[in-house]
């Protein structure tokens, strides 16, 4: 198979499909382009069933195999947790041809997409990276990503054809990267420092009064209309992932001889308000906030 970057895309993959899969695939299956998917749960007896529908409802036909899957697909996008992406890559390197295009949306560290790149390349595939620069929900296709390697210029040309927002910004494979997770210390970091704030005030009975204390200190923030409980909502629902990608980033700094102490704080905390605050995901609200946030931190 031999497609260039300039021809109409028909034929897109999606590997896994958890939160940005569905997305990406009911988007782009209402532009008109087949896709397919193939995730690790469909191999399972206990989850092949709801994993099916999921992929019906959204457009997209489920592969019994990665092989199938990834068949004539002109670009394929790889959407897994952290853990799993190098895997996945490895596992896609040993089925892409050239002409194809592997996009690695995962939150992975520089090292990792870098490795990633070899064994796609050694495929004759292509490979880039792509750092998504936002929650996917509520933007869908048109969230913010970042794109980088030695074809990332022309990929990005055919992402936005399709409706997507996407900007090389390197030509180098790990740069995107690298600017995703220093964002994403500050901006998981600062949902950290939310949740511990807010756990000690809680304890103490002073929470109304800190949170009056940063609305003076930083107005306009919304520490005065809810910003606490939309930041610790986002650890609830997310925190798992969250903590992941922290952990990534923890592996970035230590490639770079920094201490990952701060990263790895990061994780702890979102990885274990993600499991406390499990059962209260419905309680989110319309915003995404959680109102019940000072029942869940007492409870710990």
């Amino acid at each position: 198979m031999s497609q260039s970057h300039s021809t109409s895309i028909t034929r897109v993959a999606i590997v896994g499909f958890g939160e940005v899969g569905p997305i990406f695939a009911h988007a782009l299956s209402q532009a008109g382009v087949h896709v397919s998917t193939y995730d690790i749960k469909l191999d399972n007896a206990s989850t092949r069933a709801a994993l099916l529908t999921r992929a019906s409802e959204n457009g997209a036909q489920a592969a019994d195999n990665l092989a199938s899957a990834l068949d004539n697909a002109q670009l394929v996008f790889s959407a897994v947790t952290a853990s799993q992406a190098e895997a996945v890559a490895s596992a896609c390197a040993r089925h892409l041809v050239a002409g194809q295009t592997f996009v690695d949306l995962n939150s992975v560290s520089p090292a990792v997409k870098q490795r990633n790149s070899t064994a796609v390349e050694a495929s004759g595939a292509h490979y880039v990276e792509a750092a998504v620069m936002a929650p996917v929900p509520p933007q869908g296709i048109r969230v913010p990503m970042l794109l980088g390697g030695r074809h990332a210029a022309a990929t990005a040309e055919t992402l936005n054809a399709l409706d997507m927002r996407a900007q090389a910004v390197a030509a180098e494979v790990g740069l995107a990267s690298a600017i995703k997770l220093c964002r994403s210390i500050m901006i998981k970091g600062m949902e950290a420092m939310c949740v511990q704030s807010m756990l000690a005030a809680r304890e103490f009975g002073v929470d109304d009064r800190v949170l009056a204390s940063l609305a003076a200190s930083f107005p306009g923030v919304g520490w005065d209309n809810g910003y606490e409980s939309y930041l610790i909502g986002r650890v609830v629902e997310h925190g798992q992932r969250r903590s992941e990608e922290m952990r990534e980033a923890a592996a970035m700094l230590d490639g770079l001889g920094m201490s990952s102490a701060l990263a790895n704080a990061i994780a702890d905390v979102q990885e274990t308000l993600a499991a406390r605050g499990a059962p209260l995901l419905e309680s989110l609200d319309e915003k995404g906030r959680l109102p019940a946030w000072r029942t869940l931190l007492k409870a710990g």
